[in-house]
């Protein structure tokens, strides 16, 4: 979403690629093929000037092995085809299999142009012995222009709402009973809970169990058919409680500070970027102690709200800089634009 918005008017016409391409095109208007369809995949290269990965941790294997080598055969069938191929706002790693690490380098080595969000990609790539240029952008989602036609916030009776974005780690089963646990503090304290599902082929059971500990109800935000649509309503939270990056990212986007729980480097490195405090590790955190570290990050609110307004401006630059990488980088494209 972030890429097509950065490209406004630019002569391209993209055809992505997507788990669900029904809903994909329904929501967004564009052409879409099943990513796992690697027939009607070539059939697209073939007439494609370029494959471009518009942003996310794509090499990475904390998840399991399929991301890294699904995206490195993907750029490895595209360069056999004699096709560009464009890395823009990537998050590089955690790698940490044998094979995850070989299949990022050689998915890297491939790539004709290469460009990261944040630092500390740069120094895995270097980590993966890959001593090929890379340039450090943002990640594209800051290209995401807020839907702000809803109205209003989700504060009932003078409640002010709070924003949590969870997901589910198989490493850590006791996630429903920290959040519930959270959510039950939270409304002893006047404020309202509001579960967000950032992607709901892995959040809604996680949602689910936090909900049933709260009596099976609590307010959320299900469903949300665009990135755009997802801004605009949580600019409309009073606070923001954030496992996933870009529920921080759509916070920090909307003008909220947002509160950081780290489960991957990629949260620390967001938070360094914004200069945020230190993320809370999940390890041996409990619901009192997440609430006392809300209250602390509130009274700081002022401050850092300020702070992620001067950053979000500055992300949202480095960002731009993704769309002129890639008017740079595709020959048929740039002879447009001359």
């Amino acid at each position: 979403m972030g890429l097509l918005s950065g490209l406004g008017d630019t002569p391209v016409v993209p055809v992505v690629l997507s788990g669900d391409p029904q809903e994909t095109q329904t929501n967004f208007g564009i052409p879409t093929i099943q990513r796992r369809d690697w027939n009607a995949i070539k059939k697209e290269l073939d007439t494609a000037d370029a494959l471009v990965l518009g942003g996310g941790g794509l090499l990475q294997d904390v998840t399991s092995l399929f991301s890294v080598q699904y995206y490195s055969k993907l750029i490895h069938t595209a360069r056999r085809m004699g096709k560009r191929v464009i890395l823009l706002g990537q998050g590089i790693g955690p790698l940490s299999s044998f094979m995850g690490r070989r299949a990022a380098a050689s998915a890297l080595k491939a790539a004709h142009v290469v460009a990261v969000r944040d630092p500390q990609s740069v120094r895995t790539i270097r980590s993966l012995g890959v001593k090929r240029p890379v340039e450090v952008t943002a990640d594209l989602a800051w290209l995401v222009e807020p839907d702000r036609t809803a109205q209003g916030g989700f504060g009932i009776g003078g409640m002010k709402s709070v924003g949590i974005a969870a997901r589910p780690l198989r490493r850590n089963k006791d996630l429903p009973k920290l959040f519930g646990g959270f959510v039950q503090l939270l409304f002893q304290n006047q404020y309202m809970p509001v579960l967000v599902e950032m992607d709901r082929k892995v959040d809604t059971a996680l949602l689910d169990a936090v909900a049933k500990m709260h009596g099976g109800r609590c307010p959320d935000l299900r469903n949300v058919g665009t990135p755009a649509q997802m801004v605009g309503r949580i600019a409309r939270m009073h606070a923001v409680v954030a496992m996933r990056l870009h529920g921080g990212l759509f916070a920090a986007l909307s003008g909220t500070a947002p509160m950081m729980l780290a489960y991957d480097p990629k949260i620390s490195a967001f938070a360094s970027q914004m200069e945020l405090p230190a993320p809370l590790k999940l390890e041996g955190l409990t619901p009192q102690r997440l609430w006392d570290a809300f209250k602390r990050f509130e009274m700081e609110r002022k401050r850092l709200d300020a702070l992620v307004a001067l950053r979000r401006d500055q992300q949202v630059k480095a960002a731009q800089r993704n769309i002129d990488i890639m008017k740079e980088s595709i020959p048929a494209l740039a002879e447009t634009l001359t």
